[in-house]
């Protein structure tokens, strides 16, 4: 459990509301931290109403960003366990959600450093949560979700060079329903950047979109009563890797979709949950959350499959531009391990891993949340 709660606190539902009226009381920013609660919260939201146990959703109109905003100091580091890396010599940048504050106060950030965590700096702030950060191909564009008080969920891209901000609170172009009353749980950028994916619930259930870089539907992708979330492009464009629970309610399983063939099938993965993927570069490996908290890596050409953390944050490793190294985060750390040798590694071994520690500047409990590197 970190200070944001345990991400494996159970949502009660209920079907008290109608749909029509479409007024949910949103779980906790807290479960929204943690990727993987991202699909039972989707499942909450799909249906007629939810309500979570801990303390009410954030009030926006009452809280004000607060005028002297933490930031992560970084407090030691271990490259002793790698004594390989030394990271003056990696290129890129970490950016990473950093979530401060209870309740009304509640902030989140996201941040850049430098590889070894130095010299931080504020990319975006809102008083809510931010969860689902993933960047384009190049690096120059982030592409994250936002809640911000009672608001519906919006996805949000960001220019890393203007710090421009283009918000995406519905997918245009369907038909029924106001594309502001709607759920945007993630979006991906296509490999080309003209082009995203989009888990959307504006027909009901949340379902995935192809759009265009302003959220204008091209197609709708996926037709059926499930909960679809989290897609993710492979590097060659042809294909993506999204979650759904689709075979049995509340047990996401991992699916591939082939644009060519206009169908998806599954991955076949050991475990009786596998959600959220990240791709490594050449296409080849993914990351991925297995049974609630437990990370994997896998081979798709041999499906051999190896364990990675046990940290229990409910997050998938991200891999670096490179492709040699993945990163996740550990509380107030943030991880970065060598990708493993199938060869060398059992499947229940995990690798030793170089820590960034982090402390809060005003002192404050902070949580590290889905930590990426970018080529610059």
């Amino acid at each position: 459990m970190d200070h944001f709660g345990s991400i494996q606190t159970p949502i009660m539902f209920c079907r008290s509301l109608a749909t029509n009226n479409m007024k949910y009381v949103y779980p906790l920013p807290s479960l929204w931290c943690a990727p993987v609660m991202a699909i039972v919260m989707a499942i909450s939201l799909a249906m007629t109403g939810c309500q979570t146990m801990r303390s009410p959703s954030i009030n926006l109109s009452s809280t004000s960003l607060q005028s002297s905003t933490s930031l992560p100091k970084v407090v030691a580091t271990a490259p002793t366990n790698l004594p390989h890396m030394d990271a003056s010599q990696l290129s890129g940048k970490l950016i990473f959600i950093y979530l401060t504050g209870f309740g009304e106060n509640r902030q989140a950030q996201l941040i850049e450093t430098q590889i070894d965590g130095s010299d931080p700096k504020t990319l975006y702030k809102v008083n809510g949560t931010i969860m689902s950060l993933s960047a384009s191909r190049l690096g120059d564009r982030l592409i994250f979700t936002v809640q911000a008080g009672k608001s519906y969920p919006k996805v949000v891209i960001l220019d890393r060079a203007t710090l421009q901000v283009t918000e995406i609170s519905g997918v245009s172009g369907v038909s029924g329903v106001s594309a502001k009353r709607t759920h945007n749980f993630s979006g991906a950028i296509s490999p080309d950047g003209r082009q995203l994916l989009l888990a959307n619930s504006q027909l009901g259930n949340p379902e995935i979109f192809l759009t265009d870089s302003s959220g204008n539907v091209k197609q709708q992708l996926t037709h059926q009563p499930a909960i679809d979330l989290a897609p993710v492009w492979l590097p060659d464009g042809k294909s993506f890797i999204f979650t759904s629970d689709k075979a049995k309610f509340l047990q996401p399983q991992l699916y591939q979709y082939y644009f060519a063939k206009q169908q998806f099938l599954p991955l076949n993965l050991p475990g009786k949950t596998n959600a959220i993927a990240r791709i490594s570069p050449s296409g080849r490996l993914i990351t991925y959350v297995s049974d609630n908290s437990q990370g994997r890596l896998v081979d798709m050409a041999t499906k051999k499959s190896i364990a990675i953390n046990n940290e229990g944050l409910a997050e998938p490793a991200n891999f670096s531009p490179d492709g040699n190294y993945l990163l996740y985060s550990a509380k107030n750390r943030i991880k970065i391990i060598p990708v493993p040798n199938f060869e060398t590694l059992t499947p229940q071994q995990s690798p030793v891993s170089w820590t960034i520690e982090f402390t809060d500047s005003n002192h404050q409990p902070f949580t590290i949340r889905e930590p990426i590197w970018v080529n610059y």
